[in-house]
């Protein structure tokens, strides 16, 4: 009876062990699966740490499903992007990292420049587009592996903020979600106008490494900001 007893015993211990390094290597994978989707979103549009465009929240997002989710932050971001891989199993489904469904976006989306500049993206081809144009990009130096701990932004803006859209009037914006419904509204109340919207400096910004305020004097300084944001 004892050694029954101590068969029975070590065989759930070891049911257990098993289960709980299943367990672990799902987390990992899911995990890797938000880190590869998060980090080819970016690298499509030069957006976030590594691009030269910063990503202005609120936005909505196309899970792979064809859902959507509407996201004030990259963490809501993960948070979304975690929840369908659990959903669908580990990895997503079984998919391999170089055809795992991608992260998409509903456009209109709004950017923020390394020039200052307050971008409106219509579609996808308009964010390959300023992908080409960004020149400073440095994805190619940086993999996907733990780019939702470390790779998403650079900065985040301290409100308010003054813009100044291409007819010279301004406005002030509160949060990120008015600036861009500012941005927006002018630019459907001016059809036609060529130009684009721009903060006005100073700004003061927030780090995301180290949540330290910045004060930027002007777009140059605002360059250098995102060139040395490694």
């Amino acid at each position: 009876m004892y050694k029954f007893l101590k068969f029975f015993l070590l065989a759930v211990i070891a049911i257990a062990a098993t289960l709980t390094a299943c367990n672990k290597n799902d987390d990992t994978a899911v995990e890797d699966a938000v880190d590869q989707a998060l980090y080819s979103a970016q690298e499509r549009g030069g957006l976030g740490k590594y691009g030269c465009y910063e990503l202005i929240f609120p936005a909505t997002i196309v899970l792979p499903d064809s859902s959507t989710v509407e996201v004030n932050s990259y963490e809501e971001i993960k948070t979304a992007l975690r929840t369908y891989f659990q959903s669908q199993g580990t990895g997503g489904n079984g998919h391999h990292h170089h055809n795992r469904p991608k992260l998409s976006f509903v456009y209109p989306i709004s950017v923020l420049s390394q020039d200052g500049e307050v971008i409106t993206v219509e579609t996808q081809e308009e964010l390959i587009e300023l992908r080409v144009a960004c020149a400073g990009a440095t994805f190619g130096q940086h993999g996907h592996g733990g780019h939702g701990q470390h790779g998403l932004s650079c900065f985040d803006i301290v409100f308010p903020v003054t813009i100044q859209f291409p007819d010279s009037t301004t406005a002030t914006a509160n949060s990120r979600q008015e600036m861009r419904q500012l941005t927006r509204e002018w630019r459907q109340n001016n059809p036609g106008v060529q130009g684009r919207t721009q903060v006005v400096f100073p700004i003061t910004v927030k780090m995301t490494d180290d949540n330290t305020l910045v004060t930027v004097n002007s777009r140059e300084e605002l360059k250098q900001l995102k060139e040395d944001c490694e």
